[in-house]
């Protein structure tokens, strides 16, 4: 009679600590999974941290952590007890978004997604999103400057203008050119109170023959685009004699 007893309380045992076993496990919770930063600056670096709590009993091990674009970086908790919290802390930039608006209301939106995988059986995959809008604080109204073919010793000009943010106090604070072959210089259009300005490149007539290219660097008071880069170009060829 003993023999049975003993039988079905070694089953008994066995089955409860399986069960035991089985409810070791880790469960992930966040604060929030989508987070809207709202309208920022093209060059502002958006900046959020997403918060984890552990709810299970078993130690939670974030896996991977993939942001969808390059222009995302990210730091993590890789391992979180149970009942502690972690982070994920994410960064975003924005740079040279609006670099093809053409006004200064023409916006871009973005929704950036981190998917995130951890060892949490009921939810191996969290996708997590970061919405924003980019504003442009300037707008060319030509991305670059190409002088084309121009016989040597002939002096080439070209112009482009440039409007600035009327809702923050920006200046634009001079204009220089990285090739001795090229020179820029800014004049303030009249009745815009500054706000808008001509940028007016120039390949000297002493370029030599051949091509050049370089950058045309407006230096600005903006705390997110100190400077602005213009691309320039062009090729000179044998003068007529």
């Amino acid at each position: 009679m003993q023999r049975p007893l003993i039988l079905t309380l070694l089953l008994f045992t066995l089955g409860a600590s399986m069960l035991m076993a089985q409810e070791q496990v880790p469960v992930i919770r966040f604060d929030s999974i989508s987070v809207d930063a709202g309208k920022v600056a093209d060059g502002e670096r958006i900046q959020h941290t997403f918060k984890i709590t552990n709810k299970g009993t078993a130690t939670l091990e974030l896996l991977a952590v993939e942001p969808s674009c390059g222009c995302t970086s990210t730091r993590w908790s890789h391992k979180i007890s149970p009942g502690q919290t972690g982070t994920i802390a994410a960064e975003i930039t924005t740079e040279g978004l609006t670099s093809w608006s053409k006004t200064l209301e023409e916006t871009v939106g973005i929704n950036k997604t981190i998917t995130v995988r951890s060892n949490d059986p009921a939810q191996p995959q969290v996708v997590l999103t970061i919405m924003a809008v980019v504003v442009p604080e300037f707008v060319l109204s030509e991305p670059q400057i190409f002088f084309g073919s121009v016989p040597k010793g002939q002096e080439a000009t070209k112009e482009i203008r440039i409007k600035l943010s009327t809702e923050k106090p920006i200046r634009l604070l001079g204009a220089t050119s990285t090739d001795g072959h090229f020179a820029a210089r800014l004049e303030p259009i009249p009745g815009t109170d500054d706000k808008e300005f001509k940028i007016i490149g120039m390949q000297k007539p002493t370029a030599s023959e051949g091509t050049h290219q370089g950058t045309i660097l407006i230096r600005t008071s903006s705390q997110w685009k100190p400077e602005l880069k213009i691309p320039v170009r062009g090729t000179v060829t044998k003068g007529v004699r």
